[in-house]
């Protein structure tokens, strides 16, 4: 194949790719060559998201909260054992809260939801929160993209996907797409959330969070007006727990 005929097929090729992408948050995380790092593993530091019933499971339930994805065609969520009628739950509440173990990937595959989110919904504020600001930002964005869990997925993804440049794409914190989608590092508490209008709150180790009732009751008036709040902990108890088992 000439040169040029060969450039021209990787371009449609590339094209086509990122539109699947774009379409589908399960080919993304799973198969466009996503990476995350794991500090644990120094035989195999990055590596992709496996294509887990589990993993597959919870993306359809965030998606499912998210309201980019109806429950109907929740089909790995369902094959796992959710109802269609818990997954309406989700969609109609907004609220989705899960127990996570260390080492299953659940914080990681929450931020590969959000960064899938953040590429492909215009003007979106994600606020990711945690019991402190540096927690919230090392999932984030710290000085360079290879620290943080959501930048390093950005930069290490091919070419072709990956609109952001850094340093200037963010500053600590904060990542802005070129979108108009900011997602933005928080501490615990209501008080950032009650003074903006996410469209998405994650919140890490909520059960470690004194302040996580007083988030939830902020993010309230964001949830009825078509936002939604993801929180995974470890067991903890105290309001996470008390959400985790209402449902």
């Amino acid at each position: 194949m000439p040169p040029k005929s060969l450039r021209t097929y990787k371009s449609a090729a590339d094209q086509l790719d990122a539109e699947r992408c774009r379409r589908d948050a399960h080919y993304f995380v799973f198969h466009s060559g996503l990476v995350t790092k794991d500090e644990h593993d120094q035989a195999s530091p990055m590596k992709p998201f496996p294509p887990s019933l589990y993993l597959q499971s919870l993306l359809d339930c965030l998606l499912v909260t998210g309201k980019t994805l109806q429950p109907a065609d929740a089909q790995y969520a369902k094959a796992a054992g959710h109802s269609e009628l818990w997954l309406t739950a989700l969609r109609t509440s907004g609220l989705f809260m899960t127990e996570k173990s260390r080492q299953v990937m659940v914080t990681w595959l929450c931020c590969a939801w959000i960064l899938w989110t953040a590429k492909y919904q215009v003007h979106r504020l994600i606020l990711v929160q945690s019991k402190r600001e540096d927690d919230a930002a090392a999932l984030v964005f710290t000085k360079d993209p290879f620290f943080a869990r959501i930048s390093f997925m950005e930069h290490h993804l091919p070419a072709h996907l990956k609109p952001l440049q850094f340093p200037k794409a963010g500053s600590y914190g904060h990542l802005y797409f070129p979108n108009g989608t900011h997602i933005w590092a928080i501490p615990e508490g209501g008080e950032i959330i009650r003074s903006q209008t996410p469209s998405i709150i994650f919140s890490d180790e909520c059960g470690f969070q004194p302040e996580f009732g007083a988030a939830v009751t902020a993010a309230l008036p964001c949830i009825k007006g078509g936002g939604c709040f993801v929180g995974v902990s470890s067991a903890e108890p105290g309001t996470f727990m008390e959400l985790v088992e209402a449902a």
